[in-house]
Order: structure tokens, then C-alpha cells, then sequence
């Protein structure tokens, strides 16, 4: 996954997600329908280094810069609050191919739904790697000296690293317009905040002058033009996304079609990891019922993407745990991984996260917490 991807990744929507929805409790009979007692599959990890920076954190945090640590660069992650923690205590592990196909049958029953502007809120966990203030004044000051084409960011963004593990966290609210014509609203909540990895880190933090690592500016909403559906496939928009294929094999050969016409630029660049960040996209988007279920048979058919069991999301809602490791080079299953939870309820994509394998600590944690049709800008499922 490149630079601009991960900065820009966000979820475009939830299929009818609310929150009363998920505070149900799982059937049994349900739960057992996607589990079978056999071994999972181990996909191998990339060599490759992956180098993530974000202007604007993904969840419209102020300033923020991620980085996925180089692999094989051998720094551990401290355990972070609030991480996502596997249930190993669950009966049975989870096989992804029966899980998928079963998800596909459940998703295909769900009723079809329209409307004028797709809501989403989401709840971004994001680690931070540097001071934003610090990081921006050594930028300026380089490309004074040197020109902004020998300066040198990467080299900067080491210089001005965080001593310490810090992560920010914030909600984001969109609206989405089905129509040409009419406007995109976003809105950032006030609500954003800095946590730490442990009580040493935030006296690290203190000790270097407690920077504020995250700008609060209040609540803000923005109108403008409609954002990118899908960074991977820029032909993808609201008003095109329901017409997407609803048989499995259509729906592959477009979207293997879409994978080699897609920006290039380093990252997830198989089709596992491909099908991972467009699951991340369509999964988020008003798809019909019937091509998301073609959606899931096409995951179930890629050999690349398993399953880990089961989890419970930051909200607790219960679900399991979908995986891509590495991009291109899977010759080592040490660093970084990249997951979907999906709901086994009602197929829902509850939450993603690329993660350090090592720690299971989020560098990016994003949270889908509501979404529906509404009838215009500022209104809520």
C-alpha cells in the first residue's frame, strides 16, 4: 500500500451498519455454521521495506505522520491501549474459504436499500511517529538550505522520531452525494485525542516538553466535490458502484481487470493485497446485496487472504478475522499484517487494521461505526 493510499483510505460507508444492529448477540447455531476444526492456512510475510506517511492522519487528525516501520528493522512496538486481542479460547478455528462462502449467503438475503447521500462515521487509531511541529520546522528549514528536490523527508522523519509510543484518535462523519451535482459533507468531531503505549512513555513524553502531538481545532465540517471512492480504482464512484457485477466470476474478471489498470506506486501490489484494500473500499460502500456476496466469493477463491479467528472490535462487537500479510514477497512472516473483521452476523465489515505482526499493536486502527441512506448533508441514519 503506497503513501497516498494510506493516507487517504477511509471507509465510504457501512451496508446498513448501526450500532443496535451489532449490539446483538451472535446465534450459536450461526457462530458454528462458519467454523469448521480445520488447520488454517499460513501465507508468508514480504521483505520488502513499507514506508507510510500521512499529512493528515486518516482520521483527519491535524498534522499527524504515520510510518510502517521498515521490515526486518528490528524495533518492537509497545503494546498499545485499546488493542484489538484474539480470543484463542474459541471452540473451533475459523477456515476463510467456509467462512466466506457462508458470509456471501447471508450477505446475499440482506434487503437491497437507495437513497440520496450515504452516511459513514469511522474512529481512527493511528500510531505517531514524530513531533508534527518539530517534524514541519526541520522540513522548512532543509528546503531553505538545500531546495525542496534535495531534501531529504525520510532522512528528517528519523531525525525528529518519537522516543516514545504515542497514538492519536478521532471520529469522522461523512456524507456521501449519490447524484452529480450535489455536494460531499464531511464533519471532524472534537473528540480527538493522544494516547500512550505505557506509563513510561507519557513520562518520556512529559520529559521532552509534552509536544502536542495532535492540533484540536473543535468541531469542523467542510463541503466540497466528492471524494475518491476507492484509491485503487479511480473509475469506482457512488454512482457506479451499484452496478457492479453480482456473479462471482464477472465481478473477478472486473476486478482483475481494474488490478492491472490500477495506480501503481509500491505496497499491497498482489491481489490478495489488492482484494484486501478494495474489500476495505466496497465493503464501506452501498454495494448491492448481491455483489457483495460476489465480493466475498471472490476472496474465498484467493488463497492469499485467511483467517485467524475471531475477535471483538474497539466497540466489542464480536467477529472474525481476515488476513493478508506482506505485499509482494512472503518469504517472511515477521512484520507487518493487514486484517478485516468482519461481522459472521450479517456479513458486515465492522473494522480494519494493518498491524506489526510481532505485537499485534494497530499502526492504523479504523472503526466503522454507523452508516445508512439519509436524505441530505448533516443527517444520520
Amino acid at each position: 500500500m503506497s503513501d497516498r493510499i494510506i493516507a487517504e483510505l477511509r471507509p465510504a460507508a457501512l451496508d446498513e451498519l448501526t450500532e443496535d444492529a451489532y449490539g446483538r448477540r451472535r446465534a450459536a447455531g450461526r457462530r458454528r455454521a462458519f467454523e469448521t476444526p480445520r488447520e488454517q492456512v499460513r501465507v508468508r510475510a514480504p521483505r520488502r521495506p513499507l514506508l507510510l506517511v500521512a499529512g493528515a492522519a486518516a482520521a483527519g487528525l491535524a498534522a499527524a505522520v504515520i510510518i510502517v516501520p521498515g521490515l526486518g528493522d528490528g524495533k518492537a512496538v509497545t503494546p498499545v491501549p485499546g488493542a484489538t486481542s484474539r480470543t484463542p479460547a474459541e471452540p473451533a478455528t475459523i477456515d476463510a474459504r467456509g467462512f466466506l462462502l457462508a458470509a456471501a449467503e447471508t450477505a446475499a438475503k440482506a434487503p437491497a436499500s437507495s437513497g440520496r447521500w450515504w452516511y459513514t462515521r469511522d474512529r481512527t487509531f493511528q500510531r505517531l511517529h514524530v513531533d508534527p511541529v518539530a517534524y514541519q520546522k526541520e522540513i522548512e528549514k532543509q528546503v531553505k538550505k538545500h531546495g525542496d528536490k534535495n531534501t531529504d523527508k525520510a532522512e528528517i522523519l528519523e531525525k525528529t522520531g518519537l522516543p516514545y509510543a504515542a497514538f492519536a484518535e478521532g471520529t469522522d462523519e461523512l456524507w456521501r452525494a449519490r447524484a452529480q451535482g450535489d455536494t460531499d459533507r464531511s464533519r471532524r468531531t472534537d473528540d480527538a485525542k493522544v494516547t500512550f503505549g505505557s506509563s513510561e512513555d507519557e513520562a518520556r513524553w512529559k520529559a521532552a516538553g509534552s509536544p502536542k502531538l495532535v492540533q484540536s481545532t473543535g468541531p469542523q465540517s467542510h463541503d466540497g466535490p466528492a471524494r475518491v471512492l476507492s484509491i485503487a480504482n479511480p473509475g469506482l464512484n457512488m454512482r457506479n458502484v451499484d452496478e457492479l457485477p453480482t456473479s462471482a466470476k464477472a465481478l473477478e474478471r472486473e476486478l482483475r481487470g481494474l488490478f492491472e489498470a490500477r495506480p501503481k506506486g509500491g505496497g499491497l501490489q498482489d491481489f490478495a493485497g489488492y482484494l484486501w484494500q478494495t474489500g476495505v473500499d466496497l465493503l464501506s460502500a452501498p454495494i448491492t446485496p448481491g455483489t457483495k456476496a460476489a465480493l466475498f466469493r471472490v476472496m474465498a477463491g484467493e488463497p492469499g487472504i485467511t483467517a485467524e479467528g475471531t475477535t471483538t472490535d474497539s466497540m466489542g462487537r464480536s467477529g472474525a478475522v481476515l488476513t493478508v500479510l506482506g505485499p509482494d514477497d512472503r518469504d517472511r512472516p515477521d512484520k507487518i499484517r493487514y486484517r478485516l473483521v468482519i461481522d459472521p452476523e450479517n456479513a458486515n465489515l465492522l473494522q480494519y487494521e494493518v498491524t506489526e505482526v510481532e505485537d499485534d499493536a494497530p499502526l492504523l486502527r479504523v472503526t466503522l461505526q454507523d452508516a445508512g441512506w439519509v436524505n441530505g448533508p448533516g443527517e444520520r441514519p
